[in-house]
């Protein structure tokens, strides 16, 4: 087959989706028009602490709580949720280190941390110091009279009161450098003194598209918290790959019913061995089309090579092929970037962000509060606040959205060369 013929057949598809999508097999959902399916706080942890929370606006008392807890094999254990607390961000301080737990359920006698990662990394003690400060908490009505290893016995005993569930699209394993003093041992995790806490990888993929599956059944005729379960399948259907879709591409490439299959994957395999040339060839085409006024602007456009480093924060798999930065600009500057994964040269962002020294947010992350202060903007990472996405084929949409806010830009940039430190 031709490359123009495959490409024609290609169009003829997807037009035909186009049209079919239009007659009512659309993939509108009110979750996604709002938030990145991604969004672990704001989507994901808000609307199932929502679903769980027994005083929720849903009035329907416990019954998402303990449909969960069985999904998660921990129902017998936590026995009573009529009265069951659950809080969202649940905010945790040891010694001069803060965070939040994403999700906290408790009806103070066992105590539940959910930590829920999609594409977040994992924090340095992160699950040991959450386990900490709930041990620390059951133990802190003992008296002051008490002597220092009365304490320490308290709260080791309150470990035995606390699972930690760790929630991933694939059910992953929490790193070393986030469980710090414990270790996973089957279904628990276990210190050096012996002492443990209930343990349970969980994914989106399993345990809370069961969830949902059950929570349905309970709650099926009543029609908004239907669709809400509804919308919120699809969602994590999507984040784990698990939608059906008749009308999807992939779908079109591997139908062998007209034997065309083998034909289609040779074109296929041979765009995907190009694509790193393929991509580089668009990216420079776009950006040559807005390079005049780019320049007039005050701007210009960097091309790197794929070993250049272009951040602190030591993620050697990604680089960005081509950014605009401006020609006059101090050690930090705010850009436009295309971020892609050096491996498999496919862009995984575009985005408008703070580049320089200080742009890993967690390393830095003193200075970089102090230059988001000193800026009086909302970053999301290093990210300007909804300014990038996922969606390569949007960049020149996204690259008209950059120069369109190009004021407002310069004066970041111009702010950002007075600052001191």
């Amino acid at each position: 087959m031709e490359y123009k013929d495959f490409f024609e057949k290609v169009s003829g598809f997807l037009k035909q989706a186009e049209i079919h999508k239009r007659r009512g097999n659309n993939d509108f959902n009110p979750y996604l028009e709002m938030w990145s399916g991604s969004n672990e706080v704001k989507l994901h942890s808000a609307l199932i602490c929502g679903f769980l929370n027994p005083l929720g606006n849903h009035y329907q008392g416990d019954v998402f709580l303990e449909t969960f807890l069985e999904s998660v094999g921990l129902k017998a254990w936590f026995g009573d949720t009529s009265n069951a607390e659950v809080y969202k961000e649940y905010f945790v301080q040891t010694g001069n280190q803060e965070g939040r737990i994403d999700i906290y359920i408790t009806n103070n006698d066992k105590h539940i941390i959910i930590e829920n990662k999609i594409w977040a990394g994992d924090q340095d003690r992160q699950i040991e110091r959450y386990i900490e400060k709930i041990a620390k908490e059951q133990s802190r009505d003992s008296s002051d009279t008490e002597s220092g290893e009365s304490k320490t016995k308290q709260i080791n005993k309150a470990y035995e009161n606390i699972a930690v569930l760790y929630l991933t699209p694939d059910g992953l394993e929490p790193s070393k450098y986030s469980l710090g003093k414990w270790e996973i041992q089957g279904d628990y995790l276990v210190d050096k003194q012996g002492n443990q806490v209930r343990f349970k990888a969980i994914s989106y993929k399993d345990e809370i598209l069961k969830w949902i599956k059950k929570s349905q059944a309970k709650v099926g005729c009543i029609t908004n918290l239907n669709a809400a379960l509804l919308f919120y399948k699809d969602v994590v259907q999507i984040i784990t790959n698990k939608k059906e879709n008749t009308m999807s591409i992939e779908n079109f490439l591997t139908d062998n019913k007209d034997n065309n299959m083998q034909e289609n994957m040779g074109i296929v395999f041979e765009i995907l061995k190009k694509r790193g040339s393929i991509l580089d060839k668009y990216y420079n085409e776009v950006m040559g089309k807005y390079k005049k006024e780019i320049e007039e602007n005050g701007f210009e456009i960097v091309k790197a090579n794929i070993d250049d480093k272009k951040d602190e924060w030591g993620w050697s798999g990604i680089w960005y092929p081509y950014t605009i930065k401006p020609k006059d600009c101090g050690e930090n500057y705010i850009g436009f970037g295309i971020q892609c994964n050096k491996k498999q040269y496919i862009s995984s962002n575009l985005c408008v962000r703070l580049f320089g020294k200080y742009t890993d947010c967690q390393k830095y992350r003193n200075e970089y509060n102090k230059i988001t202060e000193y800026l009086g903007i909302e970053m999301n990472g290093w990210w300007l606040k909804d300014r990038h996405t996922d969606e390569i084929e949007t960049l020149e949409n996204e690259l008209k959205k950059f120069l369109d806010s190009i004021g407002e830009i310069k004066a970041l940039n111009k702010k950002l060369k007075d600052y001191q430190g």
